[in-house]
């Protein structure tokens, strides 16, 4: 009998190898007008959906952790796979952007001061100084933190809670304001939207659809309504973001861009249920393998690969290589991949830092 493959775990490893994709296209955020920019364009719009894929998995795998835990292991298994190689991590990041000096100190040479003050780390890392991408920890543990409130819900009652949460957020916090800045930036209508509705913050919209749609199967003429919304989401942030940079000179991320904006939601949360049936589709027991196999990796690939790719960046003109070139895009994001896999497999054999890279 084939198997299905887990779209948990195929949707996993989608979004960490295209997490990838997006830090190597960081040319993206420096535009001058480069023949390249355009093409950068592009690529951020269609694999800008891996941060809400990964709240909707949180969402869809954990809200009902009591049926395998209780909250007290719950707690202890989330602090140990990403509360400790955060801060491990974050602290290395700190280490990492005064290696110079680090280096300077160990060898005996002129140095200047670390400037490492107890409130110099603790900033740096509740703040994600030390590695920016590391942001994505802070709203994770705060619907860590809120997980509890959504298991006391009924499980029988869940579907209508979550709906009724998402509809109303969802028409408060992204159709009226954008709306509203389109009218604002194209008809010049200005109104102030001062209303926000939200269950915790922002970010928890995600695990909550992550939830529904995990729990709940749709038709497929509803699916098809899901996927033609994400790729007008998908077009409405390529096409202008494209415009409005060429208008300002510089990178608009304020309008089209942004995990909290309507393009960005509907975009999601077609990729999300595309995904999902695209797996289910797949039936063969090597592929399922291959994937459930490479899911392991993937968070140590979110902490890991930004060390790689800017190691690479920093020395692209020994291989006459540019930055902002499709195949520094992919050659970086290849590298990347096979070098965190391959150091994750290393730091796993030693007894201490195993648990840095769950």
């Amino acid at each position: 009998m084939k198997t299905r493959v887990n779209y948990i775990s195929f949707m996993n490893v989608i979004a960490a190898v295209s997490v990838v994709i997006l830090h190597a296209n960081s040319n993206f955020w420096h535009y001058s007008g480069n023949a390249f920019w355009p093409v950068a364009n592009v690529i951020d719009a269609v694999f800008y959906f891996p941060v809400p894929i990964f709240f909707m998995l949180t969402g869809a795998t954990l809200i009902d952790y009591r049926k395998r835990c209780s909250t007290k292991e719950y707690f202890k298994k989330r602090f140990f796979k990403t509360v400790i190689p955060f801060l491990f991590w974050s602290l290395f990041a700190m280490c990492w952007q005064s290696r110079d000096t680090l280096w300077a100190i160990i060898t005996g040479k002129p140095h200047k001061d670390l400037g490492w003050t107890f409130n110099y780390v603790i900033d740096g890392i509740l703040n994600t100084k030390f590695m920016d991408i590391y942001w994505f920890f802070i709203p994770l543990f705060c619907i860590y933190l809120s997980i509890p409130l959504l298991a006391l819900i009924p499980e029988n009652k869940r579907i209508r809670v979550f709906g009724y949460i998402i509809g109303v957020c969802v028409l408060i916090n992204y159709v009226i304001p954008f709306a509203l800045s389109l009218a604002g930036t194209y008809a010049g209508f200005k109104l102030n939207w001062p209303v926000k509705m939200y269950y915790g913050f922002e970010f928890m919209i995600y695990p909550l659809i992550g939830y529904v749609l995990h729990k709940h199967e749709f038709t497929l003429r509803v699916r098809l309504l899901f996927y033609a919304a994400a790729l007008a989401g998908m077009i409405t942030q390529l096409l202008g973001t494209y415009f409005t940079t060429i208008k300002l000179g510089v990178v608009d991320y304020l309008l089209y861009k942004g995990y909290y904006k309507l393009p960005c939601l509907l975009y999601a949360v077609g990729i999300y249920l595309f995904l999902k049936h695209a797996a289910m589709r797949i039936k063969s027991e090597k592929v399922n393998r291959f994937f459930g196999y490479f899911q392991g990796y993937t968070f140590a690939i979110y902490l890991i690969h930004r060390y790689f790719l800017q190691v690479f960046e920093k020395n692209l003109n020994l291989i006459h290589i540019e930055k902002a070139s499709l195949i520094y895009v992919l050659g970086g994001t290849v590298l990347a991949l096979a070098l965190s896999v391959l150091t994750t497999m290393l730091l796993r054999k030693l007894p201490v830092l195993r648990h840095v890279v769950p």
